[in-house]
């Protein structure tokens, strides 16, 4: 006989499987819809719905003990010497303690002891085998140490490690969490899209799993998706000024009146973190932008832009590549002597310039060609370049780049080879190497790798300059802050890559952008030749290629190519003066 208990459960299941069932079909209607602003706003109200209704059960979890969060405190501010008294002290009295011992492993991989790091790490996988909590904090250890150490091999023992604690546990969310995360920052995109859906459908109501799976799903071209399991998190918690960056940031949405109310109230708060502050200065200014509304939207560019400045400290540079440093290093007379040197191998095609001026396009077309692999941003030249200007202790760094000898060019091509490998999926002759900043080490990239291929890509500075002024980037240099060092990067590029090809004339192969859109076929049959491989038709149907796309272009560039974007400066030349002044006779000069 049932009792009243098990009707009311019966109920209770009925109402939350339908609330969620409604959560879900409003999620489709956005998917499919992302323009649709009803379609935003009954997402909004199911999912609100929903989690009022059956709030997520909160797991019980265990006070962290005041010695662990000194400790890591510690090991973040890198005083290790100090989180190994309190740790040696702690696992006196708590023998075998997993995020202790994980945390001993970590300071002896930071202080050079690997071998004490991995016989630590070694003997916890064995002693807590069968313990979920303590195989995810080991997990996690390991992909620290992995990523500070530069060791590969250790992500696999890490993902290893995370199946192991869902086998025992299956809905285990630190685990799933954190193997998703991982998986991510690896480019393991499946997976991390599998551990993403088990998440999302076993903790609907946590905001940062909807957003991580929304930016998941952006690089592999499922932008409406994208656009609804962001909504899902803003919905959740709709005071979050970096969530509404991200959804800003998708071409396939739509911000609209409701959304920028709710942004205008949350910019009101007074205890708004001042990193979501800026981010939400530049949604609405992509809002108010949309909505034609261009002095309000370059209002609060400016007002994002001068606060974040104070925020954000200069960050010297390895080696200061700016084209006086480039002009005084890199002489003719530099590369007549150096001539033959680095390592001779064929593969690497680097795609440099600027910011927002088509780089991304241009690997797209490439890597839809049979014998080259789109890599995107890899990193590994500016990796060199801080190895390089650490030697300089005086800061004449102009001195340390004279004085390597051909087997340092050498040793840094072969490690090229070896570090790119990493992220390779094929074996295809050519990669990619797709980032812009690599412009500030042609002189270094050519010593190195004297057979590679290097390609400038280069746009109208004034649409290629507003473009990086209006965008919010999550790491930024400080010329981004402002329309004078906007203008003042751009021309200082132009006129590095102009000595360039004063000293290496041919070396580098330049890209108009404009030129590109108006004659594609044109365009990519030379850079095809300069390449060194064979047209194909596929090449022009780029946006049919189905790979996933990191940057902020991953949409444009699944599409067919247009002038969209061209002259859209134009709409702010009353308030773009000092980026005008700053570019000074770079304006009409850029070309070559």
């Amino acid at each position: 006989m049932r009792t009243d208990s098990h009707d009311d459960n019966d109920r209770l299941e009925v109402g939350r499987d339908r609330l969620k069932a409604a959560a879900d079909a409003a999620r489709a209607a956005v998917a499919a819809a992302p323009r649709d602003p009803e379609a935003a706003r009954a997402l909004f109200v199911a999912v609100r719905e929903y989690r009022d209704r059956f709030p997520q059960p909160t797991r019980a979890q265990e006070p962290t003990p005041s010695e662990l969060g000194e400790s890591r405190r510690l090991i973040r501010a890198k005083d290790h010497e100090s989180a190994e008294v309190i740790l040696r002290e702690y696992l006196a009295k708590h023998p075998d303690e997993p995020s202790a011992m994980h945390m001993m492993a970590e300071i002896a991989a930071y202080c050079g002891l690997s071998e004490d790091s991995q016989r630590i790490l070694r003997y916890s996988a064995q002693i807590h085998a069968n313990d979920p909590d303590a195989l995810a904090s080991l997990g996690s250890t390991l992909n620290r140490v992995a990523i500070h150490e530069d060791l590969p091999e250790l992500i696999f023992r890490a993902a290893e490690v995370f199946d192991r604690a869902l086998a025992i546990d299956p809905q285990h969310e630190q685990a799933l969490s954190l193997k998703a995360q991982m998986m991510m920052q690896t480019r393991g995109l499946n997976q991390a899209r599998e551990a993403y859906d088990k998440l999302v459908s076993l903790y609907p109501h946590v905001a940062q799993y909807w957003l991580s799976y929304g930016s998941l799903l952006k690089p592999l071209g499922e932008t409406g998706q994208a656009v609804a399991a962001i909504r899902t998190a803003l919905a959740l918690e709709p005071g979050n000024g970096s969530w509404w960056w991200t959804l800003s940031d998708l071409r396939t949405a739509r911000l609209f009146d409701g959304d920028i109310a709710q942004m205008e109230e949350a910019l009101d708060r007074a205890d708004l973190p001042d990193g979501q502050r800026v981010q939400l200065h530049f949604a609405l200014a992509t809002a108010y932008d949309a909505a034609g509304e261009f002095e309000r939207a370059i209002g609060h560019i400016e007002r994002g832009s001068a606060f974040r400045a104070t925020l954000d400290k200069t960050q010297q540079k390895p080696l200061v590549a700016d084209s006086a440093f480039i002009r005084r290093t890199f002489t003719k007379q530099f590369f007549d002597d150096r001539k033959d040197w680095g390592d001779h191998r064929k593969g690497p095609i680097f795609i440099l310039g600027m910011h927002r001026a088509g780089s991304t396009l241009v690997e797209q077309i490439l890597s839809s060609h049979s014998q080259i692999e789109g890599s995107e941003e890899l990193f590994i030249i500016t990796r060199f370049a801080s190895e390089i200007g650490r030697e300089s202790s005086d800061g004449d760094q102009s001195a340390v780049i004279e004085a390597l000898r051909n087997h340092d060019f050498q040793r840094f091509g072969e490690r090229y080879f070896e570090l790119s490998s990493r992220s390779r999926n094929t074996d295809r002759p050519f990669l990619t190497d797709k980032y812009p900043g690599n412009w500030k080490f042609v002189g270094l990239i050519h010593c190195m790798l004297p057979n590679s291929r290097i390609i400038d890509v280069r746009r109208n500075p004034m649409d290629c300059c507003f473009a990086n002024y209006f965008r919010y980037y999550s790491t930024a240099s400080d010329h981004s802050f402002s329309q004078e060092g906007m203008g003042r990067y751009y021309a200082d590029y132009v006129a590095a890559m102009r000595h360039f090809d004063a000293v290496l004339p041919g070396r580098v192969h330049r890209i108009i952008h404009d030129d590109l859109v108006d004659d594609l076929d044109r365009e990519v049959r030379r850079l095809l030749d300069y390449i060194g491989v064979p047209f194909e038709e596929n090449c022009l149907q780029f946006f049919e290629t189905k790979r996933a796309v990191h940057t902020p272009s991953s949409e444009q560039v699944r599409q067919p190519i247009n002038r969209k974007g061209f002259g859209r400066w134009q709409r702010y030349e009353p308030w773009l003066g000092d980026m005008k002044a700053a570019l000074g006779n770079t304006i009409d000069s850029w070309r070559g």
